[in-house]
């Protein structure tokens, strides 16, 4: 049977679309608040607010991420802005409370399928140290792209990295989850990458644990970053994975690294179904993962593939699976099936 909302303006009598209930139909259940960011300039801005109520809507990232709570599971969700426009930063975004989700509205799994870019450019407008910072522990972020430069320039230095999980001061981002998301450097040649991407910050008395990222694009494709993602500090990050991330650099020297390790215990690191991917022809980095490997904090690749490079690892920590069995020819590495005997496979 129709309800009153078909035959009447559901507005006229102060309903409001419950947001809650919203997310909900979207299989995402929550003991917590729901704010929307939606930009003041987006042409139903209006509309949108009087359906999910003025008191939980707010126009930047940063300001939703303000209104959250710790451990109530609260979200905050990114509208895209009309014709695609980016939420340009000046000061990094700061997810400081601990089991928060920002999630950007409509993104989807394809491999540049973010819907909504916070950006970051060094120049006379200012910038911070980093895009974005994550302090808070159990946090999930999904569906954005953090696109930037590197650099010094009148406004001043990203230095601190493009997303960068705890900071000297604070090492509590544990169970950071990651999906989705390209972190992007989009320096030009001439300039240089100077910054590193990703990184976990450890200058702190224990790290970080239990970070995840999945899905993920990180790099740049005309350039080489300092690293796409770097293990920075004493202690930590611990048993980190990535699970179905590329990594893309245009290497300029062999000694180029896709993920730079500290000198903290990580316990182990897991690379699972990751791509290492140099698009520069002329130079093949020798190892795409390098740093501190300490015994017995191994780092691991199930299914990893490097494209253009020498190695994945080189370290004797650095164990990867598959590998061949028995004494195959010297042309046979990870053909992904056992083989048995000392006969190699040849070529019809």
């Amino acid at each position: 049977m129709p309800g009153l909302k078909d035959h009447v303006p559901f507005l006229a009598f102060g309903g409001k679309i419950d947001p809650l209930s919203e997310i909900r139909n979207a299989g995402i259940v929550t003991n917590g608040s729901v704010f929307w960011v939606k930009a003041t300039a987006d042409s139903d801005y209006t509309t949108f607010q009087d359906q999910v109520g003025a008191a939980n809507i707010r126009n930047t990232p940063q300001a939703g991420i303000d209104q959250v709570r710790s451990d109530t599971n609260d979200y905050v969700i990114v509208c895209p802005q009309d014709a695609g426009a980016v939420y340009a930063l000046g000061t990094a975004i700061d997810v400081n409370e601990d089991r928060v989700h920002l999630i950007s509205a409509g993104y989807t799994k394809a491999s540049q399928g973010y819907s909504n870019t916070f950006r970051g450019f060094v120049s006379a407008d200012g910038i911070d140290t980093n895009l974005m910072d994550v302090t808070g522990a159990g946090c999930e972020l999904a569906g954005f792209r953090l696109f930037g430069t590197s650099g010094t320039a009148a406004g001043g230095t990203i230095s601190g990295g493009f997303l960068r999980l705890g900071t000297a001061a604070s090492g509590t981002a544990h169970q950071t989850y990651v999906h989705d998301v390209v972190v992007e450097n989009n320096q030009a040649a001439a300039a240089g990458g100077t910054t590193d991407l990703v990184v976990f910050a450890g200058d702190v008395a224990t790290g970080i644990v239990g970070c995840r990222f999945d899905d993920c694009w990180v790099g740049n494709w005309s350039w080489m970053p300092a690293a796409c993602v770097r293990f920075g500090g004493t202690a930590g990050p611990a048993r980190t994975e990535f699970r179905n991330t590329t990594f893309v650099v245009d290497a300029q020297a062999t000694t180029d690294s896709f993920i730079t390790l500290g000198t903290g215990q990580t316990e182990y690191t897991f690379f699972k179904d990751c791509a290492f991917l140099n698009v520069e022809a002329g130079t093949a980095p020798a190892s795409a993962i390098t740093g501190a490997v300490l015994v017995d904090n191994p780092v691991l690749a199930r299914n990893c593939h490097g494209f253009n490079i020498t190695a994945i690892g080189t370290d004797t920590e650095f164990l990867a699976t598959p590998i061949q069995s028995g004494t195959a020819g010297a042309g046979m590495r990870n053909p992904g099936i056992a083989i048995v005997g000392t006969a190699g496979i040849v070529a019809a």
